[in-house]
């Protein structure tokens, strides 16, 4: 069983390919995989290898040529200091992504495509690193956990609740240019190598720590907090049993000979960790002549007004939300209490400060889907935490067999989740409570509107179920039997494109000028639709504004379907404008059929918070 369980990440490694080949489309502008807060991680490459300028004015030339036309996807990383643009984003990434960025420069020439830095082959270049270094931190993960005594099959076991039962799923694989993925293994890495250095004596291991640890540092530099883990892995000397934990010959102390030969590997890696932290420096004098700079310009730390319980327990991102292993995880403090009191106070104090930190941040929820993505990078220490919890209750097999039990049903539930938000189940902006249960277990993208209860100022309701629709327009789309509610529904075709609808002056339906309509339907597709919701505004013949809903992405055929969505009123428009709502089946579009439908002209109030709603489509004019 030993040698089969070894083989656990490249069994991962496998699972990550297939995933990344059914679920991730690099060749697609709206799913590349250089995206993001990517864009300016990676940004250092392209400019130092292929433009030479490192004032970033090819930005507009990839973003037209390989992005989507409508910018949804655009990510301004380029900030000003003293008149100069510098990059806002720390260049460790750009070392790991090295490697590859040449094999994809190197290929493009080869094979004939644009060596622009941002074609298809340095797409997958990146997607191809964030499962490579998955795959390694998996590994050395396996290794930190051996070390510090776990069976082979309980590290394995662990590794795999970590790879799977965590929302690092969505960063390798979905949003695979952000930095969690790299800075989850590259932590995983110093930890192992800080462990081996306290456990051995050898230099050659602290001189990879200290490599390790500027990594961490030009990745994200509040990771550097990690270093108040040094006495989870063995700083401050190792008990006896901790160095049985090695395998023959390499735990020890370093002989008075020896030393000399050790202490180069010393001081040659606090030189290589002291040059690799500089260059950021060296780059900040170079763009601005000032070695300080604080890159993020309106973007700070609040640190007297904390989110400490949202990033953990919001609907919004919250950490436990999205994964809850992490929180079952967090009962292996008490495992660690009993091994080693000053290993807990010491862990313990590293996970306050680093929810602390990140809770400080002015967006603390990180605008991250799948969860809190910030919490990705040091699943290491949840994984140790998770051999605490188990290894303390191994023995009482009443306990450990549900608790293991849990932890592969949560494994379950994070992979639906990821799912989800890959396909946008969950929405991208804000998530509520009531999001989050309408979401909850869903597979398929449903369309609601989600106001806040204050918004409401009034509110005009115009309800038909089909059956005796007095007052709407184009009866003639009437037809029976086929009904949810009754034997009517309103039917359109290509012929007939126009369902029932509703015509109505505004002035009279609102009492303030912030106005939005929201409609809502049951509707059936019989086959793929291309249809669209619409709400139209006119002033006598002349066109205000058109706006159109498209159906596709939330009706499924040959079901019906509940269909909700807002439309803002256009601002400034005349007294005597008319909205005219209705479903119009476009060219291509299956038949369609619309039954119990609801037409809400909602009066908001007039705050700056409530005039750009999320999820409320904009006028178009």
């Amino acid at each position: 069983m030993k040698h089969v369980v070894k083989f656990t990440p490249e069994f991962i490694l496998c699972c990550y390919i297939l995933l990344f080949i059914s679920f991730k489309q690099p060749g697609e502008n709206w799913d590349r995989s250089i995206n993001s807060d990517g864009k300016g991680y990676y940004a250092y490459l392209p400019a130092f290898f292929i433009y030479h300028d490192f004032n970033y004015k090819f930005v507009e030339s990839y973003e037209r040529q390989y992005y989507p036309a409508n910018r949804s996807v655009f990510k301004e990383f380029r900030t000003k200091v003293n008149g100069n643009i510098i990059n806002k984003c720390f260049p460790g990434l750009a070392l790991l992504w090295l490697p590859f960025f040449l094999l994809a420069h190197l290929l493009s020439y080869i094979c004939g495509f644009p060596a622009d830095g941002y074609s298809l082959l340095y797409q997958y270049a990146i997607s191809i690193a964030a499962i490579f270094y998955l795959w390694l931190g998996c590994r050395i993960l396996m290794k930190l956990l051996g070390n510090i005594g776990a069976s082979a099959g309980l590290a394995a076991f662990i590794t795999l609740v970590i790879a799977f039962g965590t929302n690092i799923v969505y960063f390798t694989l979905v949003e695979d240019s952000m930095s969690h993925v790299y800075s989850f293994f590259v932590i995983t890495a110093f930890l192992f190598t800080a462990q081996r250095y306290f456990l051995t004596r050898k230099g050659i291991f602290f001189l990879q720590a200290a490599v390790l640890f500027a990594l961490v540092l030009l990745i994200r530099p509040t990771n550097g907090l990690v270093i108040l883990l040094l006495p989870l892995v063995g700083f401050g000397g190792q008990r006896s049993e901790d160095r049985e934990c090695l395998p023959a010959g390499q735990a020890g102390r370093i002989e008075d000979g020896e030393w000399k030969k050790e202490s180069k590997y010393i001081i040659t890696g606090i030189a290589l960790m002291l040059l690799l932290f500089s260059l950021p420096f060296i780059y900040w004098h170079y763009k601005t002549g000032q070695w300080i700079v604080y890159q993020y310009g309106d973007e700070r730390f609040h640190f007297l007004h904390p989110h400490f319980f949202g990033i953990l327990f919001s609907y919004n991102r919250g950490w436990f939300v999205y994964t809850p292993v992490a929180f079952v995880s967090l009962f292996g403090f008490a495992g660690l209490y009993r091994q080693s009191k000053i290993r807990f106070y010491g862990s313990l104090s590293f996970l306050l400060l680093f929810i602390y930190i990140a809770s400080c941040w002015w967006m603390w929820y990180y605008a991250s889907k799948c969860g809190q993505r910030i919490f990705v990078d040091i699943y290491a220490f949840t994984a140790i935490l998770l051999f605490y919890l188990l290894n303390n209750i191994r023995k009482l097999k009443f306990i450990f067999v549900p608790v293991a039990s849990v932890l592969v049903l949560l494994t379950g539930l994070n992979l639906l989740q990821s799912y989800q938000h890959s396909r946008f189940v969950f929405p991208a902006t804000e998530i509520t409570r009531d999001i989050y249960w309408d979401s909850f277990f869903r597979t398929h993208k449903i369309s609601r509107t989600y106001l806040p209860a204050d918004a409401i100022v009034a509110e005009r309701s115009f309800f038909t179920d089909m059956e005796k629709p007095v007052g709407w327009e184009n009866l003639y789309s009437i037809r029976m039997p086929f009904g949810t509610s009754g034997t009517h529904s309103s039917f359109i075709t290509r012929k007939h494109p126009y369902s029932i609808g509703l015509f109505r002056e505004l002035a009279p339906l609102y009492t303030s000028g912030n106005r939005i309509i929201r409609v809502s339907a049951l509707v059936y597709s019989v086959g793929i639709t291309a249809s669209t919701l619409v709400a139209e505004f006119n002033s006598g013949e002349q066109s205000l504004s058109y706006n159109a809903f498209y159906l596709a992405e939330f009706v499924l055929p040959d079901h019906w379907t509940p269909v909700e969505t807002s439309f803002y009123v256009p601002r400034g428009i005349p007294e005597n404008s008319v909205a005219r709502i209705y479903f119009f089946n476009n060219k291509g579009s299956a038949p369609l059929f619309i039954d119990d439908m609801t037409i809400d002209f909602i009066s908001l109030k007039e705050g700056p918070e409530y005039r750009q709603l999320e999820g409320i489509i904009l006028p178009v004019r």
